[in-house]
C-alpha cells in the first residue's frame, strides 16, 4: 500500500479527517485538485451553527434541522451531529478562530431558519476561512500526512472493495493504493453558471463514487443561496452571508418595499422559502442602510473590505441580490461514520449525504457537519481491521478528457434544474443530455435530473411549477446505483436500514 488512507479533497471535512487520523498513528496521503484556499469550506462567510448558552440547547438546534429538512432529515444523525457540536467547537477556542466577548464566551449570531443565536463566526466573519486554514497549516505540520496535488480520476476496485485510486498529477498518472480511501471532494454547485462555488467544485466525487458502484441519494436537492451578489459577472460570484439578515439585514425590490414582510420568520425564513421570494421577482436588493454604518463594518469586516474594492459600500448601497447554487444536499450515502455501501470507500463533508440536511440544508449545519464526520470517520478508520484484499490489477490509466464539462451544460442546468423547475424544461434538457453523456459532468447532471423528473412534488429545494406542494408519496428519498438505476424507499430507510445491511454484507468490514 502507498498509505493506509488517501483522503481526496481539501476542505473542511477532508483536512478534519486527515488530520484525525495522523493523530491517531495512520499514514495519510491527501491529494487536492486545487489548493485549500478554493474549496468550498475556505470560501464560506457565516459560520458554525453550535447550541451554546443558557437559552439554547443541542434539542433546539435537533427541532430546527429537522424542521427546515422537510421531512426528510434522519433524526439520530441530526441530534449525534447537534449534540456533539458544541463541545467540538469549545475544544477550539483556546486556538482563537472564534469571536468572543469580554469573558471569553462565543459571540453567537443568527441565521434563517435557527430559532436561537448559535452562529459561531472568525472575528472578520469569514469563518471557513479561519477553521480552513488552521487545519491546513496543522496538517501540513503532521509527518505521517503526504500532501499530493492531483486530481482522481478513478477509483481502484478489487473484488467490490474499494483500494485506492488513479491520480493525474502535474508528473503524470499513477495509481495510489490504500486500504481506505475518504472522498472529501465536495459538491457540484459549481457546473451552474451563476453559483457561489468555484469551477471545480464540479461533482468529481459524487461520479467516482457512483462508477465505482456506490449508492448516491437525494441529487435533486441542489441549494441556491437566496442572497449571492448580482454583479458583473463575477465567478465565483460574491455570497452575502445570511449573517448579515441575521445581524438585521432586510430584503426590499426596487421601491424599497420589504419582500418579506408578512411571512413570519421575515428575512429569517429558510433557505428554501426566501431564494423563492427572491428569484420570483425582476429585481431584488439587500439592504443594511438602516443599521449602524460602523457596526456593520466593524462586525463584517473581511466582507465589507472585498465589497469596497469592488466599489461597493456594504453599509450604505443597495446590494443587488439574486439566487445563486450553493450547496448539494443528496451525495453518497453513508452512515454515522461516513461508511458508504462500498468497503474500503468513506465520504464526508458536501459530498455526502449523512441524513443531517434532508430537503433543505440549515444555515451553518455544514462546516458543523465537516468537522463532525472529519473527525468520526478517522476514529472509524483507526478501529477498523486491516483488509486482506489483494492490491486491483491494472489496465490501462483511465483518459482524462472525460472531465472535460460540456459548455452548453451550465445554461441547461440554468435552465431546467434551478429554483424553479417546470418539466416541460426537463424534458428538453434530458433530450439534449442524451448526446452528451460521454462525458462525466452530462452523466452526472443525466442522474440528478433523472431524480428531479421522478419527485412529483414540491419539497425544500426542489420546488416544480406543475407540483407546488409537497406530497406524502414522495416523503422517502431517491437512490441511484450503478447496477440497479434509480429507485425510490420510503423515509428513513436508506439511513436506518439500508446501510447497516449492507456493511453486514460487506467482505471485511467492521
Amino acid at each position: 500500500m502507498d498509505s493506509e488512507v488517501l483522503v481526496v479533497g481539501a476542505g473542511l471535512a477532508g483536512l478534519s479527517a486527515a488530520f484525525a487520523l495522523a493523530r491517531q498513528g495512520v499514514a495519510v496521503r491527501l491529494v487536492a485538485k486545487v489548493d485549500h484556499t478554493t474549496s468550498n469550506s475556505y470560501l464560506a462567510q457565516g459560520g458554525v451553527a453550535a447550541a451554546y448558552g443558557r437559552f439554547d440547547h443541542p434539542r433546539l438546534h435537533a427541532e430546527d434541522t429537522m424542521r427546515v429538512g422537510r421531512e426528510l432529515s434522519y433524526r439520530p444523525v441530526v441530534e449525534m451531529v447537534t449534540a456533539e457540536g458544541p463541545a467540538l467547537l469549545q475544544s477550539l477556542l483556546p486556538h482563537r478562530l472564534f469571536a468572543v466577548d469580554e469573558a471569553g464566551n462565543p459571540h453567537l449570531d443568527r441565521e434563517a431558519g435557527h430559532s436561537h443565536p448559535r452562529i459561531w463566526h472568525a472575528p472578520d466573519g469569514f469563518t471557513g476561512r479561519a477553521l480552513t486554514q488552521w487545519l491546513w497549516e496543522a496538517v501540513t505540520r503532521e509527518p505521517l500526512v503526504t500532501v499530493e496535488r492531483g486530481r482522481v480520476l478513478q477509483l481502484l476496485v478489487n473484488q467490490g472493495q474499494v483500494v485506492g485510486a488513479w491520480v493525474m498529477t502535474p508528473q503524470g498518472i499513477f495509481p495510489r493504493r490504500a486500504a481506505h480511501t475518504v472522498l472529501a471532494t465536495g459538491g457540484m454547485a459549481g457546473l451552474w453558471p451563476f453559483t457561489s462555488n468555484p469551477e471545480t467544485t464540479a461533482g468529481d466525487g459524487l461520479w467516482l463514487a457512483f462508477e465505482a458502484g456506490a449508492v448516491l441519494t437525494d441529487l435533486e436537492f441542489i441549494q441556491f443561496h437566496p442572497t449571492v451578489l448580482a454583479w458583473k459577472g463575477r465567478r465565483p460570484a460574491q455570497l452575502l452571508t445570511e449573517a448579515l439578515r441575521g445581524f438585521g439585514a432586510q430584503l426590499v425590490d426596487d421601491q424599497g418595499r420589504r419582500i418579506l414582510a408578512d411571512h413570519p420568520e421575515q428575512e429569517l425564513a429558510p433557505r428554501d422559502e426566501v431564494a423563492r421570494a427572491v428569484g420570483q421577482r425582476d429585481a431584488v436588493f439587500l439592504s443594511l442602510r438602516h443599521l449602524d454604518p460602523e457596526a456593520v463594518r466593524h462586525h463584517f469586516s473581511a466582507l465589507a473590505a472585498t465589497l469596497r474594492a469592488m466599489g461597493l459600500d456594504l453599509a450604505r448601497d443597495l446590494l443587488p441580490v439574486r439566487p445563486g447554487a450553493h450547496f448539494t444536499m443528496g451525495g453518497v450515502l453513508t452512515d454515522e461514520q461516513g461508511r458508504t455501501s462500498l468497503p474500503g470507500l468513506w465520504a464526508v463533508g458536501e459530498v455526502a449525504a449523512t441524513g443531517l440536511h434532508g430537503a433543505n440544508r440549515l444555515a451553518s449545519n455544514s462546516l458543523l457537519e465537516g468537522l463532525v464526520f472529519g473527525r468520526r470517520s478517522a476514529e472509524a478508520i483507526a478501529r477498523a481491521p486491516r483488509s486482506a484484499t489483494p492490491p486491483a490489477p491494472l489496465g490501462p490509466a483511465p483518459d482524462p478528457s472525460r472531465w472535460e464539462v460540456p459548455p452548453e451544460l451550465s445554461g441547461w442546468l440554468d435552465r431546467a434544474l434551478s429554483v424553479f423547475r417546470d418539466p416541460e424544461v426537463m424534458d428538453a434538457c434530458s433530450r439534449w443530455l442524451a448526446g452528451s453523456e460521454e462525458k462525466v459532468a452530462g452523466q452526472l447532471a443525466r442522474l440528478v435530473l433523472e431524480a428531479a423528473q421522478a419527485r412529483r412534488e414540491s419539497r425544500g429545494a426542489h420546488f416544480r411549477a406543475d407540483a407546488p406542494r409537497p406530497s406524502e408519496r414522495y416523503r422517502g428519498h431517491f437512490l441511484h446505483q450503478r447496477e440497479r438505476g434509480l429507485w425510490f424507499v420510503p423515509h428513513p430507510e436508506p439511513y436506518a436500514s439500508w446501510i447497516p445491511r449492507l456493511h453486514q454484507l460487506a467482505l471485511g468490514w467492521s
